[in-house]
């Protein structure tokens, strides 16, 4: 079972939503999309879904609430999920499948060299930067950029 995420925003949806020039941002005839740092947000009709972390190619982990609006302000609740291309061509998804190989059994040298170095360095005792999570990266979406707070 996934976490589900809990923010508040201060206002109403209409003030949340004007708070972004969506005509700056790239749209097409589905949805707009607005560009903040390393985050994306995207409006399909009046839902929104926030673009946490890209998860390869051509997908990504997205926080995709369900927005209720109180008197004085409004509530997100939902979680992250994957969510991939939309390709449904299978014969693309086997090419994609037999390039991914080959290039894996390129990789494979570096990939067993880099993980040597970090097995060295676990023997050393020296820590190893993992970067920030998904839901850090969450958490400064929601909060250090839209203004919301943790609930």
């Amino acid at each position: 079972m996934s976490k589900k995420y809990v923010f508040r925003y201060e206002g109403t949806k209409k003030m949340f939503l004007d708070q972004f020039n969506w005509s700056n941002g790239y749209f097409n005839d589905k949805a707009r999309y607005k560009y903040i740092n390393d985050y994306i947000l995207k409006l399909i009709n009046d839902e929104i879904h926030f673009g946490v972390e890209r998860g390869g190619h051509s997908g990504g982990y997205w926080y995709i609430p369900i927005i209720t609006e109180f008197d004085d302000h409004i509530e997100f609740e939902g979680e992250i999920k994957y969510v991939g291309s939309n390709g449904d061509n299978k014969s693309i998804r086997i090419c994609d499948k037999l390039w991914e190989g080959i290039l894996f059994i390129i990789l494979l040298p570096i990939i067993c060299i880099y993980k040597l170095y970090e097995f060295v360095r676990i023997l050393l005792k020296k820590p190893i930067d993992k970067g920030r999570s998904t839901e850090d990266k969450l958490f400064d979406l929601m909060i250090n950029h839209l203004g919301c707070t943790k609930v």
